[in-house]
């Protein structure tokens, strides 16, 4: 009974930090396509925080292609490629 008592308050403990999924209205959503297709077409460098797994990471570097069918983008930082998803999007800033 206590190794699954203390097994429990781990698992809450651990949820605490969990990062729930990103929630769009229509015009949050509008806006966030805005933004990447004018990161897109400008070739300018970006930020996204992407969520994964409960918890968000940072992708810096630049969009190469939009996949409209698959509503996901090709995304390439200096040491890595990646698909990153609209759906686990959280943020995009642009920079130079």
């Amino acid at each position: 009974m206590l190794i699954e008592h203390v097994r429990n308050l781990r698992d809450w403990n651990e949820s605490d930090f969990d990062i729930p999924d990103p929630e769009y209205d229509e015009a949050s959503l509008n806006a966030l396509a805005d933004d990447l297709n004018i990161a897109y077409q400008s070739k300018t460098n970006v930020k996204i925080i992407y969520r994964v797994n409960k918890s968000l990471e940072v992708h810096e570097g630049v969009i190469v292609t939009l996949l409209a069918n698959d509503q996901a983008i090709k995304f390439s930082a200096e040491i890595y490629n990646a698909t990153l998803y609209l759906q686990n999007i959280v943020k995009v800033d642009t920079y130079d």
